[in-house]
């Protein structure tokens, strides 16, 4: 009966440790994250131009949970900008980082990649969820990377 039980154990412990998921990690270009940089530091100080000239690509697609909003002007967007940064300012968002990359598949000139992040409040302490993600395409023109969609899989003004 005891080397059954212990048989059992260890058949438990290997199936988990077999299906456990692997984290994987991407060898993400340096000009992607040098892009992402920019990006966070640019969105925690709510700067649109940066945002707006050398982040984003026109036309800008927003793929929500039941919608797309397609911005085609460069006044569209700083307006879906202003209203998020509003709703984060009445929300006392302080900043973000990055955490990690959870997808990253390029082909060309296009990248479709996810990237993890955590959003802190102006005290510093963490705003809703720790780990939030978002899918984003960039196209790359004129040998740089722009965001030409986002797929937020949380709210983007919470």
């Amino acid at each position: 009966m005891k080397n059954l039980i212990y048989f059992l154990l260890v058949s438990v412990v290997f199936y988990n440790c077999k299906n456990s998921p692997i984290k994987k990690i991407f060898k993400i270009p340096s000009e992607i994250t040098t892009m992402y940089s920019k990006y966070v530091s640019a969105w925690s100080e709510a700067d649109f131009t940066t945002i707006t000239e050398e982040i984003y690509e026109l036309p800008f697609s927003l793929y929500l949970n039941d919608t797309t909003i397609i911005y085609n002007s460069k006044k569209e967007l700083v307006s879906f900008l202003t209203n998020s940064f509003n709703t984060l300012e009445e929300n006392n968002y302080g900043y973000s980082i990055t955490n990690s990359w959870e997808h990253y598949k390029k082909d060309d000139n296009i990248v479709v990649i996810e990237m993890n992040f955590t959003r802190f409040l102006k005290d510093s302490t963490i705003m809703g969820a720790k780990n939030r993600t978002a899918t984003y395409i960039l196209r790359k023109k004129n040998d740089e990377f722009k965001i030409s969609a986002l797929i937020p899989h949380t709210p983007v003004s919470e």
